[in-house]
């Protein structure tokens, strides 16, 4: 049998400090925020950040456990990538600086920001480096979100969606088991200037004008359809699926960029699947963004849906992400 890429095992962290829907609706004097919140996205609380914390620390705990979950030392790793949109710098790369908190003095290191669905496409990455490099055979790999350091707490469109936190796996070589199968990703750059952190880059530098003017926080500037991902998830799952040569119905789990409940539910119906085949985390952590899928499977597994790591029994399991630009990626695996 070839190489293949394996999830081992799973990490995760959330910050201490939490914050409620009824905090968020006090604090911005919005009377109706907190039950809008809970019945048409499925947000009730969110965690954010320490002052003193930054993206890389998140990512730290998230590794750490992950390593320990699947009894590997940081010096076993081969390789190191971070998905995150909201880094320790713009300059060097945040998984450079996790490697040196982790001490993984072994592995290779690079970022990905493709927004929210860069876990999804870190995973297929990690796959092709295992499945083509015979030196890479431990792979961490880490969905890390920061994005409460960006909001601006007046702004009711975001302060009230998104959250910190750090979802890592561990991906590693194996030769007797079948592990990824297949990826789907795509985009639709005319979105670029819908949703971001704008200012910072080449584009727009940080001048004292633009943070005078708090242009510098994460914002909508642009509407985006209200259906976008209604619109794509369906095709890019069934699309995968079919790559990975399965059909929906052979299809036990299905994990969402956990970005609205009702979105994942109408998805469901559109795919046929019964909601018992996904879980959901957003109503505890808010929306964390490249993190999210790792914490709905790290959920799953602790109310013990999903067979942890190691104990499965080549559960197939689909990916469906996106994330602001846009971009979007689909996966499918095996689960042992």
């Amino acid at each position: 049998m070839v190489r293949s890429a394996v999830v081992t095992s799973l990490g995760m962290y959330v910050p201490e400090k939490m914050l409620t829907n009824e905090e968020i609706e006090q604090m911005l004097d919005r009377p109706g925020t907190a039950d809008w919140l809970v019945e048409n996205v499925g947000i009730r609380q969110r965690h954010i950040m320490a002052e003193d914390e930054v993206t890389s620390d998140l990512a730290l705990h998230a590794g750490r456990e992950a390593l320990e979950n699947t009894g590997l030392e940081a010096d076993d790793l081969d390789l190191i990538i971070l998905s995150t949109d909201t880094p320790d710098y713009l300059s060097p790369a945040t998984s450079v600086v996790v490697q040196h908190k982790l001490g993984a003095k072994n592995a290779g290191t690079f970022d990905v920001n493709c927004a929210c669905a860069g876990l999804v496409t870190s995973l297929d990455i990690a796959s092709r480096y295992i499945k083509t490099d015979s030196d890479i055979n431990s792979v961490l790999v880490i969905g890390a979100y920061g994005m409460t350091k960006f909001v601006d707490w007046t702004d009711h469109y975001t302060c009230t969606l998104f959250a910190d936190a750090a979802g890592a796996m561990v991906v590693r070589a194996s030769e007797d088991q079948e592990g990824f199968i297949a990826s789907k990703l795509i985009s639709d750059g005319s979105f670029h200037d819908h949703l971001g952190i704008f200012v910072g880059g080449t584009a727009e530098p940080p001048t004292v004008e633009a943070i005078q003017n708090h242009r510098h926080h994460l914002s909508f500037r642009k509407r985006f359809p209200a259906d976008t991902n209604l619109q794509h998830w369906p095709t890019m799952t069934r699309d995968c699926v079919s790559k990975a040569n399965l059909s929906i119905e052979d299809i036990d789990w299905i994990f969402f960029t956990q970005v609205n409940i009702r979105t994942i539910e109408a998805v469901m119906k559109e795919l046929g699947m019964p909601l018992e085949k996904t879980h959901n985390v957003m109503d505890k952590w808010g929306y964390t963004g490249s993190a999210c899928i790792a914490l709905a499977m790290y959920d799953a597994i602790e109310q013990g849906k999903l067979p942890p790591p190691g104990q499965g029994n080549g559960e197939n399991i689909a990916l469906c992400s996106s994330g602001g630009g846009f971009n979007m990626a689909a996966a499918v695996l095996k689960w042992w």
